[in-house]
């Protein structure tokens, strides 16, 4: 993946968790490429652990 792909990634993804738009388009911006492909590794397994506390 580009660092723009993980950083659209990224951004709908704090938008489906309620962030609003510019704020995640903010956010997604200022990450480097390492913490992208850091936090597209672990979110998956974020979301199956939201999922087990729900």
């Amino acid at each position: 993946m580009t660092c723009e792909q993980l950083q659209q990634s990224y951004q709908k993804q704090l938008v489906k968790a309620g962030v609003c738009q510019k704020k995640a388009e903010q956010a997604a911006k200022t990450l480097t490429v390492q913490e992208l492909e850091i936090i597209g590794e672990i979110w998956q397994d974020w979301g199956k652990v939201v999922d087990r506390l729900n």
